[in-house]
């Protein structure tokens, strides 16, 4: 029996674990998304400076479809970013609810062996008082 609850403990563990490796891998997603996020930004800034910085205004007509795809990036990178960020909310309580079930095996197991450990010591007592008092029988007999 105690050894089933053992196995028990290795596979909430491992669950636990798996869950945590999913939610790294969306953690790894929203750092991906602020990296492309934060490029956008400085693509954005390097148009600017090179439509103000250029003589001719060729740079300057072309800036607007590019201000329109910027504007429907961000749009779709905000979007992007709130599912993630749900999908990583939910992943979180899906961690949770495995560690707290990791964690209500283990402590089962921790009393379980608690208990064994006092019935040994109960167990071992009254032995310990048996010769204890057959030694002190036989000191009286003598």
């Amino acid at each position: 029996m105690a050894q089933d609850i053992k196995a028990l403990i290795r596979l909430k563990k491992f669950g636990v674990d798996e869950e945590r490796r999913k939610l790294g891998e969306l953690l790894g997603h929203e750092a991906e998304l602020t990296r492309r996020e934060q490029a956008l930004e400085a693509g954005v800034k390097r148009e600017q400076e090179l439509a103000t910085a250029d003589p001719t205004g060729i740079c300057a007509q072309s800036y607007g479809n590019f201000a329109e795809s910027v504007v429907r990036d961000r749009a779709r990178m905000r979007d992007a970013r709130a599912k993630l960020e749900a999908a990583i909310a939910r992943q979180q309580d899906v961690v949770a609810e495995a560690y707290r079930e990791f964690k209500t095996v283990e402590i089962l197991q921790q009393n379980r062996d608690r208990r064994a450990a006092l019935e040994y010591a109960r167990k071992d007592q009254i032995i310990m008082d048996e010769i204890a008092a057959n030694n002190h029988r036989r000191r009286a007999v003598a």
